[in-house]
């Protein structure tokens, strides 16, 4: 269906609301429909390509989504169908978010600049790794989202943020069969899905990720190098089943390319990995790929690496200098974070290091320590705890602004000092100190601050 023979105006069905659509103003589409902005802030429209068994399919959302466990997921939730004769829905929107499809897009000229306007690398981090938790979320209470691509994404317009939201709830459901519908976007479907051997799972799901953030990080898609790009029309097809070699291939590079950004500028070594693990391995065995939960902790962790540049791109600590303009890499602390471990007897309590929430702290620009670094396990993993603020010599400036209290003490154990929340204290490098969580009782995190220095990029 062309977008000239989408309807200008919808009614809904339960109380007759009439709904202008911005045809000019798709957020995304599919080869089931496509979604619109209204002229009725907050509400956006879902129209289905009219087919026999359509409107039974949207009965059959509805009812579906009485009973899927999706509280807490941020989601554009269906509100209600559409009056006959078209098919579809009302769903609920927030009006300053856009497809993150706009991420996926570079110019032909001017890339770095594009790629800055987005918000660099440690924004597109953080949108990534939070689209992986939602969809680890999904995962964890037995739904699959089954079409994840960058027109079913919704993120932040306004750079300060990186709010996500999943639209298409339809596309909601359990494991399916290999005789089920099977769901997907061209170049985001796993292979297994277009052999015809499987239906969506979270397997497809974590595939379909896998390329979006590729898309998102790097500038290309994994698996349409110069080979494909210059060969026959097939060899596109060929290699999204599996049968070309994906560019950053670890041993295989015919398929490489000249384009984008090279994967070490803007990945770590442990991202890098889980790519590996998804189109070498994961081709043909979906289960060797990594979960969404592996891929929100990869790319949070890879974000809390990352500096800004006084060229105002961000780039991970690991690179001596910035990749964009050559400057050298600003001054940085090294937080790290310890686990302490029940007390065993009357010796000290183990220390178990958290290599993978490592943080750096740049000169006069504040750190928020979250939920996420500080509490395992935490009910909301985004909930601020710490302010620091290092002013580039040899003070930094603590805050407590959670809403229980923090012990400073030092290596060696002790009370130390107690920060109540609301509080804060000047703390010197010279001096060692930790940052406690809970207290001595009970197992919790440390921070600990160190010396100037690049964290190992894993």
């Amino acid at each position: 269906m062309q977008g000239a023979a989408w309807p200008s105006s919808v009614r809904a069905a339960s109380n007759n609301l009439h709904l202008d659509l911005l045809l000019d103003n798709q957020l995304g589409s599919g080869g089931e429909g496509a979604v619109f902005r209204t002229r009725y802030g907050g509400l956006a429209v879902k129209l289905c390509v009219p087919d026999g068994s359509s409107r039974d399919r949207m009965a059959e959302l509805f009812a579906r989504l009485r009973w899927l466990p999706l509280d807490g997921i941020p989601l554009c939730r269906p509100l209600e169908q559409l009056a006959p004769p078209h098919v579809g829905y009302v769903m609920e929107l927030l009006e300053d978010m856009v497809p993150l499809r706009e991420l996926c897009d570079p110019p032909q000229q001017d890339e770095d600049a594009w790629y800055l306007g987005g918000g660099g690398l440690r924004r597109r981090l953080v949108l990534l790794a939070r689209c992986a938790g939602v969809l680890a979320t999904l995962h964890d209470r037995g739904i699959v989202y089954s079409d994840v691509s960058p027109g079913n994404v919704l993120v932040s317009a306004d750079l300060g943020y990186d709010e996500v939201r999943l639209i298409d709830a339809d596309n909601l459901q359990t494991e399916s069969s290999t005789a089920a519908r099977r769901l997907g976007t061209p170049f985001y479907t796993a292979p297994e899905l277009l052999r015809g051997q499987s239906g969506n799972t979270v397997f497809s799901d974590v595939y379909s990720f896998a390329v979006l953030a590729y898309v998102v990080l790097t500038m290309n898609h994994p698996l349409i190098g110069d080979y494909v790009n210059e060969g026959e029309v097939e060899l596109e097809d060929d290699a999204q089943r599996g049968l070309v070699p994906w560019i950053d291939h670890s041993t295989d590079d015919r398929n490489r390319t000249r384009f984008g950004y090279p994967a070490d500028r803007v990945l770590t070594r442990r991202l890098r990995d889980l790519f590996r693990r998804t189109f070498e391995e994961g081709m043909t065995d979906p289960w060797a790929r990594p979960g969404a939960g592996e891929w929100a902790a990869a790319l949070h962790a890879a974000a809390d690496r990352c500096l800004v540049c006084p060229c105002g791109q961000s780039f991970l600590a690991a690179h001596p200098t910035c990749p964009w303009c050559r400057a050298t890499r600003p001054p940085a602390l090294t937080v790290t974070v310890l686990e302490q471990l029940p007390r065993l007897g009357e010796g000290t309590p183990p220390l178990l290091p958290q290599d993978d929430l490592t943080l750096v702290l740049q000169a006069h620009r504040p750190l928020l320590v979250t939920n996420r670094t500080a509490v395992r396990h935490a009910e909301d993993p985004t909930v601020a705890l710490l302010r620091l603020e290092w002013d580039g010599g040899a003070d930094v400036r603590v805050r407590n602004c959670g809403r229980s209290m923090v012990r400073r003490v030092p290596p060696q154990g002790g009370n130390g000092l107690q920060l109540i929340p609301g509080s804060a204290t000047v703390e010197h490098l010279r001096a060692p100190w930790w940052i406690h969580f809970d207290t001595e009782l009970r197992p919790h995190r440390i921070l600990v601050l160190q010396s100037v220095g690049a964290p190992d990029a894993r």
